[in-house]
């Protein structure tokens, strides 16, 4: 594949080498699952230990803010591969454009 021309950047291109790792994806999705299992053990311990609802609220809004990073990097992520298909289309138009007609000049293609 001929990125020069496609025009990607170098995260465009990291993002592309990497969708064909599925065991990726897989340690990405057991990771958001066991981090949301830790919390929520950490919550139960927290309330239960100090029986206070600051602590319960602090361990909360940590929650809060680790899952808001979590999607800000998949809605990043996603962004990035919308636009490697963009360049992924355009490429193939171009290439489609180039590419001559059958039925031309030459008569048709035996096939």
């Amino acid at each position: 594949m001929d990125e020069e021309r496609m025009g990607l950047d170098e995260l465009e291109r990291r993002f592309l080498a990497g969708c064909a790792d599925q065991g990726l994806t897989r340690r990405r999705m057991r990771a958001v699952v066991v981090m949301a299992a830790v919390f929520g053990v950490l919550l139960i311990g927290a309330a239960w230990i100090s029986r206070s609802w600051q602590v319960v609220l602090a361990v909360s809004l940590l929650y809060l803010l680790i899952t808001v990073w979590e999607k800000l990097g998949y809605g990043r992520g996603v962004l990035v591969y919308k636009a490697v298909v963009r360049k992924l289309v355009a490429r193939v138009e171009q290439l489609e454009a180039e590419r001559p007609r059958q039925g031309s000049a030459d008569g048709p293609r035996p096939g």
